[in-house]
């Protein structure tokens, strides 16, 4: 029997040894340019030569796509460690349903958080607790085609008011050039025209208080202004053929083929736009301009409080503890100057705007520091139900489906359910 065991003991030492367990972060993106993957790649690399066992694994999804897929991923056992966010009532409710991390302490440590912008970290706090962090930002800005503008006698620097973009429009059309892009299909890139006419119209406490239900809420006569002058100006019938049909990718690569004369998009849209142009390349920075979204004559907003898409990071529930370790070399300043330097991004760390070559990024960037109010998009600051309605709404005013005054009454109508 001595013996049986003995040669049991033995045999055991002549079993392989198994592998040791390996550590996966999964980050999901919505970044298809290869230069800034490029960039991850090697803070990931780095990090992964650092910290033997652990493994960095970065997926992508089309931006639409990652819309419909998230709420599904977030409930698996394959959710992301990491993914992207832009804030706002989408992430209240993601935190509300318990997928993700409290990072408040954690962040805290050594002083990391305080390497982002206030406003930033902001973005991804909720009932004063940090559950994400900040990756860059993004201000909607009308780019022109300068070609296209002077073909129809149209100085954009000159265009303060509303009425002014207006006359621009009519201009264009008379030139026979058309005067927008937009994709149509995607509804949240027609959601920009009222959610900023809304900005110019009332102003910082004026829109605070249309989410907070005061005077009417989204009833406010000032809103109805604001979604009446979006139903005229669609009505001019200002963008390109079958906009409505267009995805975001198709109206971007039209403008950047030159076939309109403005497209109201992020600063991503430089480098997004470019991709999507039938030639890989787009419009070439002497033919490219940009001005900011027209003040309302009479409104309480100015021209730089910017409406702007804030990008960031959410860490899911679960998430390995090396997920927020990862983070403070991945959205450290050295891995951001390359991306600053590349003009792939505005990041939201101190001390990387000086890093910005990109000409118009590096203007941009100059205001984004002086704005007194950023503003995120509306339809994540309402949350998935509420901002698919104002979405949904902004298209049909658009085809001329419903009133200024019925959108108004069907975004109040879903809000007031909604409200936080």
């Amino acid at each position: 029997m001595k013996s049986k065991f003995l040669i049991f003991l033995a045999l055991l030492g002549t079993l392989p040894e198994s592998a040791p367990t390996e550590t996966v972060n999964k980050i999901l993106h919505i970044v298809k340019w290869p230069k800034a993957q490029a960039i991850w790649a090697e803070a990931a690399q780095e990090y992964e030569k650092a910290h033997p066992g652990v493994r960095i694994e970065f997926s992508y999804l089309e931006n639409e796509a990652f819309k419909a897929k998230l709420p599904t991923l977030l409930q698996s056992k394959d959710r992301p460690s990491i993914f992207h966010s832009w804030g706002g009532g989408v992430m209240y409710e993601q935190i509300n349903s318990g997928v993700c991390q409290d990072i408040t302490e954690v962040i805290a440590e050594g002083g990391f958080k305080d390497t982002f912008y206030p406003a930033g970290v902001q973005n991804f706090t909720y009932q004063g607790k940090s559950y994400g962090l900040p990756n860059d930002v993004g201000p909607m800005v009308f780019w022109y085609n300068k070609e296209l503008c002077a073909k129809a006698g149209v100085d954009p620097a000159k265009i303060k008011y509303w009425d002014d973009f207006i006359d621009a429009v009519k201009k264009c059309q008379v030139a026979g050039v058309t005067p927008v892009a937009a994709g149509g299909k995607d509804k949240w890139p027609l959601h920009f025209y009222p959610a900023m006419l809304m900005m110019r119209i009332l102003g910082k406490d004026g829109l605070e208080a249309v989410y907070a239900g005061t005077n009417g809420g989204f009833n406010n006569p000032d809103v109805v202004k604001a979604f009446q002058l979006y139903k005229d100006f669609a009505a001019l019938q200002p963008f390109q053929k079958g906009y409505l049909t267009n995805t975001y990718p198709e109206a971007a690569g039209t403008f950047h083929d030159g076939k309109t004369a403005f497209h109201l998009m992020g600063t991503w849209d430089v480098n997004e736009g470019r991709m999507d142009a039938a030639d890989g390349k787009g419009l070439p920075d002497e033919k490219l301009g940009w001005v900011f979204f027209p003040e309302v004559k009479g409104g309480k907003g100015k021209a730089n409080d910017l409406f702007a898409s804030l990008n960031g990071w959410l860490v899911a529930r679960d998430a390995p503890k090396e997920t927020v370790d990862f983070m403070r070399v991945w959205l450290g300043k050295n891995i951001q100057m390359k991306l600053a330097e590349e003009g792939l991004d505005m990041p939201m760390v101190k001390g990387t705007a000086e890093a910005i070559q990109d000409p118009f990024l590096k203007q941009i960037a100059s205001e984004v520091e002086k704005s007194h109010w950023i503003a995120i998009a509306i339809d994540q600051q309402l949350g998935p139900d509420t901002g698919r309605v104002f979405n949904d709404v902004c298209a049909e005013v658009a085809a001329g489906q419903v009133s200024a005054e019925q959108a108004a009454k069907t975004i109040e109508d879903s809000w007031a359910g909604n409200r936080l």
